[in-house]
């Protein structure tokens, strides 16, 4: 525990003592991994902290019931030997990483230097988190049961699946542009079908990712999907130290299997579409698993965004937090701070590009919040 921590419990008279946070989730290295030290995901931060067996072993000990000085004393009567000092210092530095807390005391935010930018507009208030959760039980489930999901005999049929729903759609695309209309543009009760609709297609993204993933022994941290106005967002964050361990060949199959389930889901809509009696409710949930999935699939599909384009270009290029780094250059350039980083020509256009990239972004999701509510304070 911190300095000022302490002497706030020990000014209020209350015996209140660290405790390892028990919402951490802890993966053991895999058997060969020449790395043995265990990674502790922190789900709140988003971050990723490594300690070895006794290093984890001594922070489970900080169990909200006993001082360091107390810890110190237990180990040593197991013939460990560690001073008093050293457990105390090990003590604030989980504390200011935020593994260990005290019941009372608010830990200082640690925010993750690889978060990118956040051009969304207002997107921490207008975000509704729907779902959150460790998936590691699930997609074990699901590859027992169905392993055949990950087979190149499903992915090669799939793709014929979504090429022949896209020629159904060019085939008839009068009567699909008309339906689309109808569905659309005469009333808001395609919203009734909208949301369950972009979350399920949301889920099976990143079902996607996740599956392929784990085909490739992959450990996924965290899956959650979360309302942003009219459209879904969600996330399948892989091991950092697994995922980075792969060819960049594997890398980018995980990355692609994200928008390959959306467009599956999307052809599953356009056969709906096509199959039931025109005016029914099938109908019209064919028309919206097809238009609005499609549409929810083409944020993460922009570079602009932080999403899978923007992933993969990181990746073929080599360049880890991308955005940040161009803006980080870009902002000392125009602003004439000597030192920092002095790229090649390439990277300097790359960063340029990334940056102007950004700022129409910016200004495209302002405008299209903008004009939603323009328009549905027009209906009102």
């Amino acid at each position: 525990m911190s300095d000022a921590t302490a002497g706030e419990c020990e000014a209020s008279g209350l015996r209140t003592y660290a405790v390892f946070r028990s919402d951490l989730r802890i993966f053991t290295p895999k058997a060969d991994d020449p790395d043995r030290r265990y990674t502790i995901y922190d789900p709140a931060s988003d971050l990723s902290y490594y300690l070895g067996a006794s290093e984890l072993s001594i922070a489970r000990r900080f169990d909200g019931t006993r001082s360091a000085a107390e810890i110190s004393a237990s180990l040593r009567s197991q013939r460990i030997a560690i001073s008093d000092e050293k457990v105390a210092e090990f003590e604030r530095r989980l504390f200011q990483l935020g593994l260990l807390a005290v019941p009372g005391v608010r830990a200082t935010r640690v925010r993750d230097p690889a978060t990118g930018i956040s051009y969304g507009p207002l997107k921490a208030a207008l975000s509704i988190p729907l779902v959150r959760f460790a998936p590691e039980r699930l997609l074990d489930a699901v590859f027992a049961r169905v392993p055949w999901l990950c087979s190149s005999v499903f992915v090669y049929s799939g793709l014929i699946v979504i090429i022949l729903a896209l020629v159904c759609v060019v085939s008839h695309f009068g009567a699909f542009e008309n339906d689309v209309a109808g569905v659309y543009a005469h009333s808001w009760h395609w919203l009734l079908w909208h949301y369950p609709v972009v979350v399920a297609s949301i889920a099976v993204h990143e079902l996607g990712h996740a599956l392929a993933c784990r085909a490739y022994r992959v450990r996924i941290t965290d899956f959650g999907i979360a309302v942003y106005l009219l459209l879904a967002s969600g996330w399948a964050r892989p091991l950092q130290r697994d995922w980075s361990a792969l060819s960049q060949r594997a890398r980018i199959v995980t990355i692609i299997m994200g928008p390959y389930a959306s467009l599956l889901f999307v052809a599953l809509g356009v056969g709906v579409w096509n199959w039931a009696p025109h005016e029914s409710a099938a109908h019209t949930l064919g028309v919206v698993m097809a238009v609005s999935a499609a549409a929810a699939l083409v944020p993460t599909l922009l570079p602009i965004f932080n999403g899978d384009t923007y992933l993969a270009i990181t990746e073929y290029f080599g360049v880890p937090r991308l955005r940040q780094r161009a803006f980080r250059y870009v902002r000392s350039r125009l602003l004439r701070q000597p030192g920092g980083e002095a790229p090649a020509r390439a990277r300097r256009t790359l960063y340029w590009v990334t940056v102007v990239g950004t700022a129409v972004g910016w200004v495209m999701a302002w405008t299209w919040l903008a004009y939603g509510v323009v328009r549905l304070l027009s209906t009102m």
